[in-house]
């Protein structure tokens, strides 16, 4: 299921592991959502406040702060 083209469905991805993050992020790019990415947990719940993503895909074990 594609989001609406006028309003694309915002999805922030948290990972530590730069392959994934982009792999992620093309997949669901290319399914029409509008995606940012973010490197451990601090960079998310920074990027959470400013985006104010609809869904958070979280990497549980990371550097400084994990998803837990």
């Amino acid at each position: 299921m594609s989001p609406a083209e006028d309003d694309p469905q915002r999805i922030l991805i948290v990972d530590d592991e730069p392959a994934v993050r982009e792999a992620l992020r093309r997949s669901l790019a290319f399914e029409g959502y509008g995606t940012q990415v973010a490197v451990d947990g601090y960079d998310a719940l920074a990027m959470a406040e400013a985006y104010a993503p609809d869904l958070i895909v979280l990497d549980i074990q990371m550097p400084r702060m994990d998803g837990l």
